[in-house]
């Protein structure tokens, strides 16, 4: 089955385009799906100081979504630097056109059909409690749903946590993603989402 999402890496990608998730929009089915859960809670990674955890996966008619949490000492990871030169600053600013976030944050990368994206980790809360500790809950989008019923995630966070990958094994996934609630129908449907398309890639659009 062709994946309506092609996936970095994937040759029949176009040569040369960066994997931008951010800036591809659902398709008008998944955009008007409130999901059904499909997995979780998983603890993903723990490591002194540091932990990354599943706290359920949604299943959508082309996609799914992950709540993603995360928890770190401020010891334990990355932290900003600041540019010692205009050099490394139009080098940082590159780095981030090309990948907009916090280069602190932790790095999580899905497997569909074997084939590996990153996930966009922007839709997010932030917070860092008075103990230092810093905590993360975001929902990320993962495009195309597993043939085969599983699917891989790696996550790393710095020196402190070395990339962990997990297998989740989703028995009948297609017929939980096509049981998934909508929430608005017919033409409310389509109102709605011509408010919020203004410009960009069309529903559905592959990445540029």
């Amino acid at each position: 089955m062709t994946n309506p999402h092609p996936q970095p890496f994937d040759p029949g990608q176009r040569p040369g385009k960066p994997w931008r998730p951010w800036q591809v929009q659902d398709s008008q089915a998944t955009w008007s799906s409130l999901g059904a859960i499909a997995h979780g809670p998983v603890l993903l990674a723990r490591a002194p100081g540091i932990a990354i955890g599943l706290r359920c996966l949604l299943a959508h008619p082309d996609r799914l979504s992950a709540w993603l949490v995360a928890s770190a000492e401020a010891a334990s990871t990355p932290q900003d630097l600041r540019t010692r030169s205009a050099g490394e600053a139009t080098a940082q600013e590159d780095l981030r056109e090309h990948w907009p976030e916090p280069p602190g944050n932790p790095v999580v990368h899905a497997s569909v059909d074997r084939v590996p994206q990153r996930l966009f980790l922007g839709e997010r809360n932030d917070a860092r409690g008075g103990d230092g500790v810093r905590r993360i809950s975001c929902v990320a989008r993962i495009f195309g749903l597993p043939t085969d019923d599983r699917l891989g995630l790696r996550v790393s966070w710095g020196p402190a946590l070395p990339p962990t990958s997990t297998t989740l094994d989703l028995p009948g996934l297609r017929e939980i993603a096509a049981g998934a609630i909508r929430f608005v129908d017919g033409d409310t449907d389509v109102a709605i989402r011509g408010e919020d398309e203004g410009e960009g890639d069309e529903p559905g659009a592959s990445p540029r």
